[in-house]
C-alpha cells in the first residue's frame, strides 16, 4: 500500500550564478513513502467547479508533512492545491502539474 516514493520541497534559499542578474531558488528534497488514491468522479466536478486542474491524489503520514507546496513524484513536480486530514495519521495532498518545472 505504501509503494510511491515522492519528494517533497521546501525552499531553501537562493543561490547565484556568478555574472548572471537573476537568483535561482534551492529546495530541499525530503523524501517519504505514500499511496496514490483514485481521483473520483465528483472530486473532477469540483475542480472543474472551482477551476482548477485535479491531477493526483496522495496520501503521506501527517507527522511528515510542514506545509510544503511542491511535491516531486519519478521526476515530476507537482504543487499541492489542496490538503485533507483523514485521521490523526494520515493526510491526503490533492496535486496538479506544475508548468514551467521549478
Amino acid at each position: 500500500m505504501w509503494d510511491l516514493e515522492v519528494s517533497l520541497l521546501a525552499e531553501d534559499g537562493y543561490v547565484q550564478e556568478k555574472g548572471k542578474i537573476n537568483k535561482t531558488v534551492k529546495y530541499k528534497e525530503t523524501e517519504l513513502l505514500a499511496y496514490e488514491k483514485p481521483i473520483g468522479r465528483a472530486e473532477l466536478y469540483y475542480a472543474g467547479q472551482s477551476n482548477t486542474e485535479l491531477t493526483k491524489i496522495i496520501v503521506i503520514h501527517a507527522f511528515e508533512y510542514s506545509n510544503e507546496q511542491l511535491v516531486k513524484i519519478d521526476g515530476i513536480v507537482y504543487q499541492v492545491i489542496n490538503t485533507y486530514k483523514i485521521n490523526n495519521e494520515q493526510l491526503e495532498l490533492k496535486l496538479k502539474a506544475k508548468k514551467g518545472g521549478v
